[in-house]
């Protein structure tokens, strides 16, 4: 029952716009820090279950918050490092393990999933007012009521704005924030109207578009593209196409990357044409150069917290989520968290085939989510609210291993139904 109501918590504190925290020190308190803290606290209480059911993924995640503790530790003492280990621990596991103990169902992963697609649906409409009035009227509303002015400045400016058009950030502390956690459940609402078509869930899937159009980011494109491409992936994974299947794919993937990086190729000529930022890609590329001294000299245990060395001219901000970690925990750090999260994919990738067909296209809409994310974080910081949700996708799957269990469960209701059916006839 707790689990329950701090999913139901954790989703909508999701929503809750920034301007809604309290400060205590230099710490500031989010309504989903604090659900993701109850949470980490329900893990502990029940980590024997945790134990029991745990697989490599939570080994490899466990290494990698040992490692990013002992870094934030060693860069800045036992005090400062232990609160920003905390932290840290709350967005990361406190997520991570919420979405693995809560979910332990297909019916529970098809709620929750259809819950984040319905509020960012009914949301559209703000988002098309923001961007066309360049008014962002539900931060005026929540910095009336709160009276914090927590958004950039800067996303005030003629900097936010292209061709008459505000990028929005609806109840996001960011247009990149907003486009990303679209991006994570548009996978699910395209599958949901191919697989249960009517009218309302194939609008739930363009609206879900159209907010994610409004920000005139290039992440939420990006993440799409992955998305039909690992969609390929998945459908030819089994057999003898797998191996062809996956060069392809991780060819065509590197292909984006670098030219998203680079801003040269079609990628910047297709982000030209739809009026995103053409300098974008090479603000990027300036970021990774200036940033391997850093990593160079602090391989290990990284800088953690600690200001990059770069010109003045260049902002504090790191535009990659693979490169931060790397920065900040070290080399080990990063390659163990990116190999977990690809091994988590694969691992269900591999048992997509035998799952019935009523719960593998949730499985396959997960694949499709996760794999882009994964990648989609080697041009986007996975900051704010962002980094959570990215951790209880991850965790959000764990139910999808006992394939055998559910296709016999679902064998049977479908036999039920179809019992059912024909007495009423």
């Amino acid at each position: 029952m707790i689990l329950r109501i701090l999913a139901i918590l954790f989703i909508i504190s999701i929503f809750i716009p920034v301007e809604f925290h309290y400060l205590l020190g230099s710490l500031r308190i989010e309504s989903y820090r604090v659900v993701l803290g109850l949470a980490l606290i329900v893990t502990f209480i029940n980590i024997k279950q945790v134990l029991e059911r745990a697989d490599l993924v939570d080994i490899m995640l466990a290494m990698f918050m040992g490692l990013a503790a002992t870094s934030l530790v060693y860069n800045h003492g036992i005090k400062d490092g232990l609160e920003s280990s905390g932290i840290l621990a709350i967005e990361v596991l406190g997520s991570f393990y919420l979405a693995r103990l809560f979910i332990t169902t297909p019916k529970r992963f098809y709620y929750v999933n259809v819950a984040f697609i319905t509020i960012l649906a009914g949301l559209v409409v703000f988002s098309l007012y923001e961007a066309f009035s360049q008014h962002r009227i539900l931060h005026e509303w929540a910095t009336k009521i709160t009276g914090n002015n927590s958004l950039d400045y800067r996303l005030y400016t003629h900097y936010y704005i292209r061709a008459g058009i505000m990028r929005t950030t609806n109840l996001f502390a960011h247009p990149i924030l907003y486009g990303a956690i679209g991006a994570i459940f548009f996978p699910f609402a395209i599958s949901l109207a191919v697989y249960r078509f009517n009218v309302k869930n194939a609008l739930k899937a363009t609206a879900l578009l159209i907010g994610m159009v409004t920000t005139l980011s290039s992440a939420p494109l990006l993440s799409v593209v992955f998305q039909g491409a690992t969609a390929v992936l998945a459908n030819n994974w089994q057999g003898t196409k797998r191996m062809w299947s996956a060069l392809i794919f991780f060819a065509f993937a590197g292909f984006l990357l670098i030219n998203a990086l680079s801003n040269r190729g079609f990628f910047a000529i297709l982000i030209s044409y739809l009026t995103f930022n053409p300098a974008t890609g090479y603000y990027r590329m300036l970021q990774w150069e200036h940033s391997m001294d850093d990593i160079a000299d602090n391989p290990v245990l990284g800088i953690g917290l600690h200001d990059w060395s770069r010109p003045e001219w260049m902002a504090s901000s790191i535009d990659s989520f693979w490169l931060l970690v790397t920065m900040q925990h070290g080399v080990f750090a990063s390659f163990i968290l990116l190999v977990c999260c690809f091994y988590a994919v694969f691992n269900v990738l591999g048992t997509l085939h035998k799952h019935n067909p009523a719960v593998k296209w949730m499985v396959s809409s997960w694949i499709m989510a996760s794999m882009s994310l994964i990648l989609i974080g080697f041009t986007v910081d996975y900051f704010g609210k962002i980094q959570p949700m990215f951790f209880f996708v991850l965790g959000s799957i764990s139910w999808a291993k006992y394939h055998e269990q559910l296709n016999d469960s679902v064998t049977k209701l479908s036999r039920i139904a179809q019992i059912k059916a024909a007495y009423k006839r």
